[in-house]
């Protein structure tokens, strides 16, 4: 071949790949529409932030934070952060790493935080996840079962929950599976490069959230899949340690403490045995018999492929490792049990079940390649049938409209008080957060103020003996607005109970301004101005001191 030659086939290669990279943004562009729809259908858009979830407000406002703080010219990060923390509490970078709040604050910088535009980070974390994982099956195992696995992972009520919520582990599962697949590169390649690209996506996904840190069993679960023990011996293998430590290292040490605090459980067989249950029967729950079935088979003709040492075989692999690293560190470490902690199993298994379908057609035939696609992607997507036909929705809770209506009065008063369980105190706050940008309004939550607890709400005290030791108590915090929510949630809280009989027992000082029903009829945000605090200066230092405990 000449130079001229040579050249061409060069140009050839580029464009070729350009083009392959414009239709994978195209497919990904295509799929954030899709996920977008289903959100605004979902009730996404017309839902309060933390409505559903309790963390959903944390995730918001630290990364609205972030945004405030580039805005403000960089100023002391300590002493603004505390500035947020005191009008916003519901700050919570330390208790979760930084990477997610610092790409969302940039959205924030471009967009106004809008809940669209909020969920516009789920949205387009998810269509690379969805896209991702059916282009690479497309592309290894053929382009109908690509586009089944595509459709499944749009199906699954774990993905379609966590882009109507903002979640961190949606974009954990996201470098879960570029670690995977960077993994599996190494494998076949053994190339120092693909093995710092390994380290780079794993310390991504541990700054990103705790949960990261389970990548680190996906190197010698793979060698042991695989049968590559000769790895051991290469210096490549060895490379992701030493900048996995020094990227991710000192802010997973540092911040251990905090983070532990949340823990809801006890280290031991007793949590380990209790989570592989929990999450065996989530995982039937949510992916369906049929599909878990095919992934475990696609499990095993992956590690005995890897055994084998066959063509392709280190995908397979990678992705096994990252299933069952994953399951083992989510049943190790106490941190809680809850089905979104799955999420980065979603794509792995879903394409291991594809996987496994076809290696078992395989084994019947090795022909009619059109006609075994299509046997893939019909059983895929019965199988999905279940998972599609399960409801997610995201309703109002009346604390947007209540935010909104004391908003509108401009009061001189700023101090608002929130009695609410976890989900309605965060619900209020975020949306003061979205309409009040200039942060003059001060949001106390009752659970802070009125009660004591710790991180999960395990050593409940409340603060006031009864009503009217509530009452003495909001005067003297210059209370001027309360909001009270009434759904049975919130009234299991005695501090929240004592509000609403401190409405009943001072009728005269409780002027209610209205009431916002829940869209699920389980009760009402009511909106209270204490008569006689309208014009009364809060003691901002006072309250500081009392609130920066919790810091």
């Amino acid at each position: 071949m000449d130079i001229g030659q040579a050249e061409t086939s060069r140009a050839g290669r580029a464009g070729g790949a350009a083009l392959l990279a414009l239709l994978f943004l195209i497919f990904v562009a295509l799929a954030v529409i899709a996920i977008a729809v289903q959100q605004r259908a979902m009730g996404g858009y017309t839902s309060e932030i933390s409505a559903t979830n309790a963390d959903e407000a944390s995730h918001f406002i630290s990364g609205l934070m972030i945004a405030d703080y580039v805005r403000a010219g960089f100023p002391s990060p300590l002493a603004f952060a505390k500035d947020y923390y005191f009008h916003y509490p519901k700050v919570a970078i330390g208790h979760w790493p930084p990477l997610y709040y610092m790409a969302e604050g940039a959205l924030f910088l471009a967009l106004p935080p809008l809940t669209s535009v909020a969920l516009l980070l789920p949205a387009v974390l998810a269509a690379l996840l969805v896209v991702t994982a059916g282009w690479i099956t497309a592309r290894v195992l053929g382009p109908l079962q690509g586009l089944a696995v595509a459709a499944v992972m749009l199906a699954l009520p774990l993905l379609r929950e966590a882009t109507l919520v903002i979640v961190l582990d949606l974009p954990v599962a996201l470098l879960g599976l570029f670690a995977a697949l960077a993994y599996a590169r190494f494998m076949r390649t053994v190339k120092a490069w693909d093995g710092v690209l390994f380290a780079v996506l794993a310390s991504a996904a541990i700054l990103t959230k705790g949960t990261g840190a389970a990548l680190a069993l996906l190197p010698p679960l793979a060698v042991l899949f695989g049968g590559r023990f000769d790895l051991l011996k290469r210096r490549a293998f060895w490379i992701p340690l030493p900048i996995v430590a020094l990227l991710a290292g000192p802010w997973t040490l540092g911040t251990y403490g905090m983070a532990a605090a949340g823990f809801q459980y006890k280290w031991g067989a007793a949590f380990a045995e209790l989570a592989a249950r929990t999450y065996a029967q989530g995982l039937g729950a949510t992916m369906g018999g049929l599909l878990l079935l095919l992934a475990a088979v696609g499990l095993v003709f992956a590690i005995a492929r890897g055994w084998r040492r066959g063509a392709g075989s280190e995908l397979w692999v990678a992705l096994a490792a990252l299933v069952v690293a994953v399951g083992a560190f989510q049943c190790l470490v106490p941190a809680g049990l809850d089905a979104r902690y799955l999420l980065p199993l979603s794509a792995p298994l879903v394409m291991l079940a594809a996987f496994g379908l076809q290696s078992l057609i395989r084994v019947l035939t090795r022909g009619w390649p059109t006609i075994v696609g299509l046997v893939v992607a019909l059983v895929l997507l019965v199988a999905a049938l279940p998972a599609l036909m399960t409801q997610v929705q995201k309703r109002p809770i009346g604390m947007d409209a209540a935010a909104q209506a004391l908003l509108a009065r401009q009061a001189a008063n700023p101090l608002v008080l929130v009695g609410a369980d976890a989900m309605g105190e965060g619900a209020l706050i975020s949306a003061v957060a979205q309409h009040d940008r200039a942060r003059k309004t001060i949001v106390l939550r009752g659970t802070k103020m009125l009660a004591q607890s710790d991180w999960n709400a395990a050593s409940y005290t409340p603060t006031y003996a009864d009503a009217a030791a509530l009452m003495k108590g909001l005067d003297e915090m210059g209370v001027g607005f309360v909001v009270v929510d009434t759904s049975p949630a919130s009234q299991d809280l005695l501090h929240d109970r004592q509000l609403l009989e401190a409405a009943q027992a001072y009728p005269d000082r409780f002027q209610l301004i209205a009431s916002y029903p829940r869209a699920d009829g389980k009760g009402e945000a009511r909106l209270y101005a204490l008569t006689g605090n309208e014009a009364k200066v809060p003691d901002v230092a006072a309250l500081k001191d009392r609130l920066g405990k919790g810091f």
